[in-house]
């Protein structure tokens, strides 16, 4: 018998699916990508379980006739290319005929489709990658194609699915591109009878501010340039729509959404000046090229390109950017020097003269004389409400500040303290975030975070994939001192926020908790811990935030009355010692 022998079709089909269907959102992304293709100007996509138990996408499209429908199910048939040279000037999302056989073949599949124009309706099931029938059936024009029990005939794929929630958040990663980079077409997504959104037809503006929320519609900066037969266009955020994770990079050629390097770091040269090294961007920028420059064709989900001359667009882009940023950068929030990242303190009395403190404050250069402006009040006033956040409670010290010892701050980022055996040096915001991580771990722990009542409940609004973070963590956020409840789609009520954190920024602050929560899923934190974390690090004081001489002496104070004060919850060193011996050595004092 021969060793070589041809592979059935079903196992092909399988075979295909592996490269084709990695997961639920795979799925997603090929049949609304086929819906595109179909000129339908509404789709509507219903998820079950995360996508294991339904995928169901209906678009009002051109549709398929009866003969259409049983050749759709058929590997590599495609109405999208005929002839070699289709391959290098490729128009429609897709184009390889691979997508539904593939689904077809590790699920129960149903397509119901009527072709625009035509008087009758078919249906056609297929069930593991027995296709049956075609029948008639009561439809109006478009298709629905019906996924149900995805990978139930391939168990070691099966058990590869994550969490429903985590499942639907990559759903989501698929269609919020296409949603964005087609404001032409509607779109609703809903999950388990829920809806996530539903966007009417728009421009790309009103589009980004369907799907991120209101606040985005004053913060987005157009973009526009052409050079040559190279054609930029979009949108890009100003600071305040900069992130400390990334997720709001879209980026797309030819109306295809891609993920390409090179481009992406197009963009970010652009913002070296304006932001600090792990922040990101918002921008969703479309790039037009000549179809037989740029090859579609390399990746089988098709997510990578490869241009003819990928330097020329690098320049295009970054120049396009760096236009548009140049032309609005008085305009932006931030820029003039002022921080955009501020303590979080809560407003305590009226009347910062009740406690007189004298030491010295810092500017830029380094150490300054003492205040005597009109900023020494709200200095006074923020000390004061300082001192009341960090003092809870007496722990047994580690290290010693030397009582009536110096204490200065350097170019309001270090602190530099005598201690009993030497000098310490301090960084003063993970000095912060270690204080405030284990505050948050015991309040979590004991429920009994301190809130501070908002005069009027505020409601946050935000994207679909952040909110189905922060639904996860409202509990634990809950006892952390926030006071917060789902209110309408997408939607949060925050009626309190943590005794201390600045009123009035509740929703940039829950935006850096998601981030930072997301980004850490990669340390090994148990949940809580992961949210003290990001939490802790969101709301301690920063690097570059002038302190008054008591905020450093009561910073100091419970620095060392903390468990562990030397390293931040992320590892990075806080203090650093040099002992009077080692100071000896160094001016070789024997």
């Amino acid at each position: 018998m021969s060793r070589i022998h041809i592979l059935p079709e079903n196992l092909c089909n399988k075979i295909a699916a592996g490269e084709v269907v990695q997961r639920p959102a795979s799925v997603v992304k090929e049949l609304v990508e086929n819906a595109i293709d179909a000129e339908a100007t509404r789709i509507e996509i219903n998820i079950g379980n995360g996508g294991r138990d339904l995928i169901q996408v209906v678009d009002n499209g051109l549709g398929l006739d009866q003969q259409e429908l049983a050749l759709a199910l058929q590997r590599h048939a495609t109405s999208k290319i005929a002839e070699i040279d289709d391959l290098f000037r490729i128009r429609t999302m897709g184009f390889r005929g691979e997508a539904l056989p593939s689904i077809a073949s590790v699920s129960m599949m149903e397509l119901v489709s009527k072709a625009r124009g035509s008087e009758n309706a078919y249906s056609l099931e297929v069930q593991a990658g027995r296709i049956g029938t075609v029948e008639p059936a009561a439809w109006e024009t478009g298709t629905r194609i019906t996924v149900k029990n995805l990978f139930f005939n391939v168990p070691a794929r099966l058990k590869f699915l994550k969490a429903k929630r985590t499942e639907l958040n990559h759903i989501l990663e698929r269609v919020k591109p296409l949603a964005l980079i087609h404001p032409q077409i509607a779109f609703k997504l809903a999950a388990d009878e829920k809806v996530i959104f539903d966007v009417r037809v728009s421009t790309l503006a009103e589009r980004i501010v369907a799907i991120f929320g209101s606040e985005y519609k004053d913060k987005i900066i157009p973009v526009e340039d052409n050079r040559g037969n190279i054609k930029v266009q979009g949108f890009i955020g100003n600071l305040d729509l900069v992130r400390v994770a990334r997720g709001e990079q879209y980026l797309s050629i030819n109306q295809r959404p891609v993920s390409d390097r090179l481009i992406n770091n197009a963009v970010y040269q652009s913002y070296k000046s304006l932001i600090q090294r792990g922040e990101f961007p918002f921008y969703m920028l479309d790039i037009s090229v000549p179809l037989n420059e740029v090859d579609v064709n390399v990746h089988p989900t098709k997510t990578e390109v490869k241009f003819n001359d990928e330097w020329r667009v690098y320049h295009v882009v970054k120049e396009a950017v760096g236009t548009g940023l140049r032309q609005t950068l008085k305009m932006m929030p931030g820029y003039q020097n002022q921080p955009r990242n501020v303590p979080f303190f809560a407003p305590v009395g009226n009347d910062p003269q009740q406690t007189s403190f004298t030491g010295p404050a810092v500017d830029q250069q380094g150490i300054s004389p003492p205040i005597r402006t009109d900023e020494e009040s709200e200095l006074l006033q923020k000390a004061r409400q300082f001192s009341q956040v960090l003092d809870r409670g007496v722990v047994a010290p580690k290290p010693q500040r030397q009582t009536g010892g110096f204490i200065w701050q350097v170019h309001n980022k270090y602190i530099l303290s005598q201690i009993n055996n030497g000098i310490a040096i301090i960084d003063q915001h993970v000095a912060h975030e270690r204080i405030l991580f284990e505050e948050a771990l015991h309040d979590m722990h004991e429920n009994q975070g301190s809130a501070q009542q908002l005069l009027f409940p505020e409601t946050r609004e935000f994207s679909a994939d952040d909110y189905s973070v922060l639904v996860d963590i409202i509990p634990s956020l809950n006892n952390l001192g926030f006071r917060l409840r789902e209110f309408g789609p997408r939607t949060i009520l925050v009626e309190a926020v943590p005794t201390g954190m600045r009123g009035g920024s509740e929703g940039a602050i829950l935006k850096e908790i998601i981030d930072h929560y997301r980004e850490n899923r990669v340390f090994d934190y148990s949940p809580v811990k992961r949210l003290a974390a990001s939490y802790s690090c969101k709301a301690a004081v920063k690097a570059g935030d002038p302190l008054a001489e008591e905020e450093m002496r009561v910073l100091v104070d419970r620095l060392f009355a903390t468990e562990n004060p030397f390293y931040c919850p992320h590892g990075r060193p806080i203090i650093i010692n040099l002992s009077i011996d080692e100071l000896d050595k160094r001016f070789e004092r024997h």
